[in-house]
């Protein structure tokens, strides 16, 4: 049996298919992060995300969780 389930979501944070990897930088103070999307092994979503970044990230084309 196999159950789908749909959710609309803004951003891939949202997504249970998203991770992402710390980039460590000279300044300790930095904080940011390359994405991925674990469902296409790992494809790099978007690089060097800091937090006032991610409110222009996109969720790609070649998501394949994309049913529209």
């Amino acid at each position: 049996m196999k159950i789908v389930i749909e959710k609309e979501i803004d951003s891939c944070q949202e997504c249970p298919n998203w991770k992402r990897a710390r980039m460590y930088t000279s300044d300790s103070w930095e904080e940011a992060y390359d994405w991925f999307c674990k469902r296409r092994n790992d494809k790099k979503i978007a690089g060097y995300v800091e937090w006032h970044d991610v409110k222009d990230i996109k969720i790609p084309d070649w998501c394949p969780c994309l049913t529209n």
